[in-house]
């Protein structure tokens, strides 16, 4: 049975939340890396690690022998000395009969009220909700991931936010893309 687990609040860095990643997987992918404080990060370290020792001793088991663990994890302590969790959930699958079904990240507010996704930017203040996932490959060995599943934004700094300019004199001026967008128009970005 599932797991879930909601973390402590912290900064997020690149969250791809609003839209999936299609950088590096054709499949897509949300995202987020956050940033929490020290005690923070220990406490939630903590909570994974019992889940994660629990499934490493049973899989030991089954295999019969010590299984080697994967190098990276995704609870870490970055270069920059940042105490960091990495959340992560495919936007799309193909099931075994040819099915492809497409996630979304449901994000709720801090009354804890779903709502629409917004663009939710690095500097967000947000809370995961994550499920810890287990796996063995023989190359790599013993490893996990933290499913996202949810979202909970406590403070908003949306990227593509606020970005103004004072008006100019006999400059030129072109159409409201605010506006533009609000009618329905397709604006090429």
């Amino acid at each position: 049975m599932a797991t879930t687990i909601t973390t402590p609040r912290g900064k997020a860095v690149w969250p791809w939340i609003a839209k999936a990643d299609f950088k590096f997987d054709d499949k897509g992918i949300f995202s987020c890396r956050l940033h929490l404080s020290k005690d923070d990060f220990d406490v939630f370290k903590r909570k994974i690690d019992e889940i994660v020792d629990r499934d490493y001793d049973e899989a030991c088991k089954v295999a019969g022998k010590k299984i080697s663990k994967a190098a990276s994890t995704p609870i870490r302590i970055t270069d920059e000395g940042d105490h960091e969790i990495y959340a992560k959930q495919n936007a799309s699958r193909v099931t075994k009969d040819g099915k492809k079904l497409e996630f979304v990240i449901p994000v709720f507010d801090s009354s804890g009220k779903k709502i629409a996704t917004p663009n939710i930017g690095s500097g967000s203040v947000l809370r995961l909700s994550v499920e810890p996932y287990t796996w063995t490959v023989p190359s790599m060995g013993f490893g996990y991931t933290l499913r996202l599943k949810g979202v909970q934004v406590l403070t908003l700094a949306e990227y593509g936010g606020d970005v103004s300019f004072e008006a100019e004199d006999g400059g030129f001026v072109g159409e409201n893309l605010d506006s533009a967008m609000n009618d329905g128009e397709s604006i090429p970005f």
